[in-house]
């Protein structure tokens, strides 16, 4: 034991004699190094993924390269400058250390509410300009010719983009650029909508499969002027510098003709309809600013362009999923990532990467560096002040990882500026503009650049969660109940999973939009009551008066017992409400400002109601033992509800004293609330009761998983549209949810705010009394419609006959 302690002693104090000497301290500057250049390696590659990669290990590398990458290098270059060593290759690696934080700039805010970022890093830049210019001005007379020559040019280089970022900065900047933006689509669309008056649009005055008549801007030329003594940011409309979707879907180019041009004409021309739809969608995120455009009395016409355009082919209903897709892929960028303006060009930062990639390469590959000897230190020995292994010289290693690095960070950010959406639809624009870009010579070019396609815009995943498989404690969580620790952050992680979202779920969703009649989505109640699945005793017992989150706890549990009652059909019907069921509870729990009710009490009713799950089914061993307790609730709770309102309707014809009816009310409370039924609670019990109308209702099996696939379907359309834009775009920066998607493409059928009214669902009897008065109506309407037409035919027949009596007698 003796020894084992002095050989941990003696390692110590050899650790600390090697960290004090001056190989300890070169060593730990070149571990600096190296860490900072993967700190700002990860921040450039990675930023970008987080919209289609929502894992926890990337966005943790995401975040600790956004907190770190500054204070890292700036303490390793201040440690450099303290070190009593000697050394001209610190000067090298202190200015591309600093260099390579001007190439990090990439991600401009890590979160939704991290507004102010984009201004820091930009300070901060100009501060490291300054910075390097006094590292190269101090170290000078430390520096071998071709190394000073290097360094200054890429001084000046950098302060050359520094002032091309500025520029950028101030047409791009989120907050400045979604007032501006948003003022020039409200007053473009308004003043198209205007000009249309003369016209009233009407069913076949507009074309989906042309975008005629659609009002879409993509880019135009932007003027100012002053209008009743207000100033306003106008495109004019009309005109060849402005281009919309239409003038898109009309250009005569083989890139983009709409009929007879090559197989990737439609993928660029809904590239450039994503970049429009984008600017329409950001209407909604400032509403102080601009309000939503209202299309007034066209309901019709933007339905149909989901339904009949987007929609339209039944075997490419991915359609509407890669434009859609496409359009949040803008809005990532605007809020989390620099990004070209589409009104610029890269001709400038095309000359700087040039000019940078050839001075790195020169310093790179200088005869200096190549033949690097180190300088004798002051004490003579020429390797004090440089690591050499077996005459390998490590630090001449390390600078040119550092500058190769350097260079390949700079390539890698200007090509995706050079590939990504934002230059390929300025492109698209000017094709639109320039009919001499209608040529072999400037095609060619083109459709290399739209060949390599290097964006993806969603993870393609959806969450699950099942209240009824948690009812037993994780034994993680038990573990740490122990030491009386709650740990809730840990419940998504322990009681979720995530699963590749298949076709057939998501074009589930897409054909039941498609399939609306009236063009109205509602909570599929009716629909169901139609089919004789439900009545209104279940409505009134369990569904009226029933908010988003009561009404889709509800049915989750329902579509559970249905599941536990079936454990041998694996249909894809199954696979559809399964997984929908689930994505709808996981965004209950753990996403409820996605749903469009009070977040508080989504979330309360999902964690209550598992608690209670957990306590009433305490006792249960297996699914069948879960199953049939839960079957006998849902039998007991429709016994108890249908006695009680029986009993209601005779104690209110029956004449009593007030007395005698409050105690006969009290007694019936007691009767239709038993204690298993308190014990149970209100959800747990209330999806039992639909779960036995759905299993004694629907006696085929795969006819049950048919209605409960359309039903999840349509309460996805449901839930989606909402007032909730902030909150979509925040879970954008960790990979985006299906439901954004929907909520987006929703946005744009015109279908904008919630569908339920007053913050809960109304009774079914008043729905078909409203219905029955609505058919009154258009039975009334279809009456005198065809009085009036009548009455047309008789004056016409009226005036015939005159006119052959004229004709009779002038003969």
């Amino acid at each position: 034991m003796d020894q084992v302690v002095a050989s941990a002693r003696n390692a110590t104090q050899a650790g600390k004699q090697f960290a004090s000497s001056s190989a300890g301290q070169l060593a730990r500057i070149e571990g600096l190094v190296t860490v900072s250049c993967l700190l700002v390696g990860v921040l450039v590659i990675c930023n970008s993924r987080r919209r289609h990669d929502g894992g926890a290990l990337l966005r943790l590398l995401v975040w600790g390269a956004f907190m770190f990458n500054y204070p890292v290098i700036s303490y390793t270059i201040g440690l450099m400058q303290s070190s009593s060593i000697h050394n001209e290759l610190f000067v090298v690696w202190a200015c591309f250390l600093l260099l390579l934080l001007g190439s990090s700039d990439t991600m401009t805010a890590f979160n939704f509410d991290d507004k102010s970022q984009l201004t820091r890093s930009m300070m901060n830049q100009a501060l490291h300009v300054v910075y390097l210019i006094f590292l190269i001005l101090y170290y000078k007379s430390q520096l071998r010719g071709s190394f000073l020559v290097s360094l200054f040019l890429l001084w000046s280089l950098s302060v050359v983009r520094l002032g091309l970022r500025v520029k950028a900065y101030l047409s791009t900047n989120r907050t400045r650029g979604l007032i501006r933006d948003n003022q020039i689509v409200h007053e473009y669309t308004m003043c198209a909508e205007r000009e249309s008056r003369s016209s009233p649009p009407r069913p076949g005055n507009w074309d989906t499969k042309t975008m005629d008549k659609y009002i879409y801007l993509v880019d135009g030329k932007e003027e100012e002027k002053v209008r009743d003594g207000e100033q306003i940011i106008q495109v004019a409309t009309g005109v060849p510098e402005t281009v919309d979707v239409s003038k898109v879907w009309q250009c005569k180019g083989k890139l983009l003709r709409l009929g007879g041009g090559d197989h990737g004409a439609a993928r660029r021309r809904d590239l450039c309809l994503s970049f429009a739809l984008f600017r329409m969608l950001m209407l909604r995120f400032a509403p102080d600013h601009v309000s939503w455009v209202v299309f007034l009395f066209q309901d019709e016409k933007y339905w149909d362009f989901v339904v009949n355009g987007l929609l339209a082919d039944d075997q490419d209903l991915d359609r509407a999923f890669r434009v859609v897709n496409a359009e949040l892929g803008f809005l990532f960028d605007f809020f989390y990532a620099r990004y070209p303006s589409i009104k610029d060009t890269l001709a400038p930062d095309l000359a700087v990467y040039s000019a940078i990639l050839a001075t790195s390469l020169f310093t790179l590959f200088s005869p200096d560096l190549v033949r690097y000897q180190p300088l004798p230190s002051p004490g003579g020995n020429g390797n004090a002040s440089n690591i050499i292994i077996h005459g390998f010289n490590l630090d001449l290693l390390i600078t040119r990882l550092v500058i190769a690095w350097y260079i390949f960070l700079e390539s890698y950010h200007f090509l995706a500026f050079i590939f990504s959406d934002w230059h390929k639809v300025k492109m698209l624009c000017r094709y639109v503009r320039n009919e001499s870009w209608h040529k072999v010579l400037m095609e060619v070019p083109l459709m290399v650049l739209f060949h390599f396609n290097v964006t993806r815009y969603w993870k393609g995943t959806i969450g699950q969660y099942f209240l009824l498989d948690n009812i037993r404690p994780h034994w993680i969580k038990t573990f740490l109940s122990w030491f009386s620790i709650e740990a809730q952050a840990l419940d998504a992680w322990l009681m979720t999973r995530s699963i590749s979202l298949e076709p057939e779920v998501s074009h589930a969703v897409l054909r039941k939009l498609k399939n609306y009649e009236g063009r109205k989505i509602t909570d599929g109640r009716m629909w169901l009551y139609r089919m004789g699945i439900i009545d209104l005793d279940l409505d009134r017992d369990v569904l009226l008066g029933n908010s988003y989150s009561r009404y889709i706890m509800k049915w989750h549990i329902a579509t559970s017992i249905c599941d536990m009652e079936d454990t041998t059909t694996v249909t894809q019907d199954h696979d559809v409400a399964m997984k929908l069921s689930g994505y709808c509870a996981y965004l209950l729990a753990f996403q409820p400002e996605l749903v469009p009710d009070n977040t508080y009490k989504t979330t309360s009713i999902a964690h209550g109601t598992l608690q209670t799950a957990r306590d009433f089914l305490a006792g249960c061993k297996s699914r069948e033992d879960k199953y049939k307790k839960l079957i006998d609730l849902g039998r007991l709770k429709i016994s108890r509800s249908h006695e009680g309102h029986k009993r209601w309707q005779d104690i209110r014809k029956s004449s009593v004293s007030e007395e005698d009816e409050d105690r006969k009310l009290k007694e019936l409370h007691s009767f239709t609330h038993p204690t298993v039924l308190n014990e149970a609670g209100l959800y747990l019990s209330g999806g039992a009761y639909i779960a036995v109308y759905l299993v004694d209702r629907i006696k085929d099996v795969n006819e049950r998983w048919k209605v409960l696939a359309a039903f999840w379907a349509n309460m996805v359309l449901y839930i989606a549209p909402s007032n909730r834009a902030a909150a979509h775009a925040a879970k954008m920066a960790t990979g985006g949810e299906f439901m954004t998607i929907i909520w987006a493409l929703l946005t744009h059928a015109n279908v904008v705010n919630p569908l339920q009214e007053g913050g809960a669902n109304l009774g079914l009897h008043m729905l078909l009394e409203e219905e029955e008065k609505q058919r009154k109506v258009l039975e009334e309407r279809e009456r005198f419609r065809q009085d009036r037409e009548e009455r047309w035919r008789r004056m016409r027949e009226e005036q015939e006959r005159s006119a052959v009596q004229i004709q009779v007698h002038s003969s």
